[in-house]
């Protein structure tokens, strides 16, 4: 397996496997430059070098960053600007708050999973951006400990969408269908927890919302908990279709969010429209077919009393670059790309846009307490025309609908 190692002390149990980092928390003076992000990589000439570089944008104790970056957790990031400082957002209402975001998991080690106990995992298919309802969806639970869709990057055309559409553990498997119609509607709604499960409040006119389906649901039983999964989603049917395939990492189920028997936790996947508009909004180009991308959103880490909350302020970049990072405005259901900004909104958004597939490392840097500290890494693999979708370092997020 090729993977990114972020770090060189304790052990770090991340998404894809298990490599080091050492543990800085939030003191003042991070510079992380103890930290690498390495992988098997082809040299310029296209053959194997049979060693490990230096992704591009990677760092160490050795290879230090240039121009405006700084080390964070192996990856050569810009600071947030002097004034942005990192607060959370209450996700119930994305309500901003003045509170600083709870850093203490991050580069934690942490005692591998023992896959024991099981639920059935149900959720939506939800939508990144506008389009058609998302029935007809194949959705994969794949373990995340083995995953490795490398040896995909020698396949090439319909075959390659293939084996990545096959590649890893899965443990279990769905389709997404209608939701079921309910024997009613609320006549008004303020907001989408107001409306079932694959429904969403949308406003129908300047002073009325209604409840309208949007979403396909799935469902699959006997899904290990406390365990890092990843959720691969697909149109079923023909391999090219006005959707872009799309895995969500850093999917965890915590064994006490479990209600009856089962955990909701939702799928996503990405319509053509938005793959298209979210680069040409910011003047880029459409992303080349055989590049992939990068979104999601920074929270911070859970604590006793509540689960990971957006952190706003964040700047972000990777080790093997995109040609750009984006952020956006602060609107859940109206999200595009603002060209001037350079961190995380309310609700912690960012994408990597046009990226070269494999193996990538992703990090962050954050104004917490008068200093500029790192908010950790992740490995992500990105595969061709794709969307990853990666949130960290707090992996317990608030849904708003249930």
């Amino acid at each position: 397996m090729k993977q990114l190692c972020l770090g060189l002390a304790s052990v770090l149990w991340v998404i894809v496997g298990a490599c080091g980092d050492d543990q800085r928390g939030i003191g003042g003076g991070d510079t992380a430059v103890t930290d690498t992000a390495q992988t098997d990589v082809a040299d310029t000439a296209g053959g194997d070098t049979g060693g490990t570089a230096m992704l591009p944008n990677a760092c160490s104790e050795s290879v230090a960053c240039s121009g405006s970056k700084a080390c964070r957790s192996g990856v050569c990031v810009d600071d947030p600007p002097s004034a942005a400082t990192a607060t959370l957002t209450d996700p119930v209402d994305n309500t901003p708050t003045t509170d600083a975001p709870n850093l203490d998991c991050v580069d934690a080690s942490l005692a591998a999973p023992v896959q024991t106990t099981t639920a059935r995992l149900y959720g939506a298919v939800a939508r990144f951006g506008d389009g058609r309802k998302t029935t007809d969806m194949h959705v994969d639970v794949i373990l995340a400990s083995d995953f490795d869709p490398s040896a995909c990057e020698s396949e090439t055309g319909d075959e390659q969408i293939t084996c990545y559409r096959a590649a890893g553990t899965v443990v279990g498997s769905a389709t997404s269908t209608a939701p079921p119609t309910p024997d009613s509607l609320p006549a008004s709604c303020s907001g989408h927890e107001d409306c079932p499960l694959g429904y969403q409040c949308v406003e129908t006119s300047s002073v009325v919302h209604e409840c309208k389906e949007q979403f396909g649901l799935f469902e699959v039983a006997d899904v290990p908990l406390d365990t890092p999964l990843i959720l691969r989603a697909y149109p079923e049917g023909a391999i090219t279709t006005r959707w872009h395939d799309t895995y969500v990492y850093n999917v965890v189920l915590g064994s006490d969010e479990v209600v009856d028997g089962a955990v909701q936790y939702d799928a996503t996947i990405v319509s053509d429209g938005q793959w298209l508009l979210t680069p040409n909004t910011v003047s880029l180009p459409e992303i080349p077919a055989d590049h992939g991308a990068i979104g999601g959103r920074v929270r911070d880490c859970h604590t006793a009393t509540r689960v990971s909350w957006p952190i706003a302020e964040v700047s972000i970049d990777t080790a093997r670059p995109s040609r750009k990072v984006v952020y956006f405005n602060n609107l859940e259901d109206d999200t595009v790309p603002l060209v001037d900004r350079a961190t995380t909104n309310i609700i912690g958004r960012f994408a990597a846009l046009d990226i070269a597939p494999g193996w990538n490392v992703i990090a962050g840097s954050a104004r917490v307490g008068g200093a500029v500290v790192t908010v950790g890494a992740e490995e992500v693999y990105v595969v061709p025309n794709a969307l990853a979708i990666v949130s960290w370092p707090g992996k317990r997020p608030y849904w708003r609908q249930h």
